[in-house]
């Protein structure tokens, strides 16, 4: 199994709308998958504990993946504030 690098951003929200019914943060993911092709996933979701937005990339490279996971977190945060 190839290991491929992760990153994973935690930040506090102060409200948790449904992630699948905000246009832009589904236009940035299909976005980041399709650059990472077969080569690495998303995932974005919310805690269930706590007040917080969890997202992770998983992709070939520490520079990509890394990119990526920051500007989803951008997205999101700006989205969702």
């Amino acid at each position: 199994m190839k290991v491929f690098p992760q990153k994973l951003i935690n930040f506090d929200v102060a409200k948790k709308p449904p992630l699948e019914e905000i246009a832009e943060v589904q236009k940035a993911i299909k976005n980041a998958e399709t650059e990472l092709g077969d080569k690495g996933r998303v995932l974005i979701r919310y805690s269930g504990t706590q007040p917080m937005c969890r997202v992770m990339v998983e992709g070939p490279t520490d520079e990509m993946t890394n990119r990526l996971a920051e500007e989803l977190t951008a997205t999101v945060k700006k989205c969702i504030g």
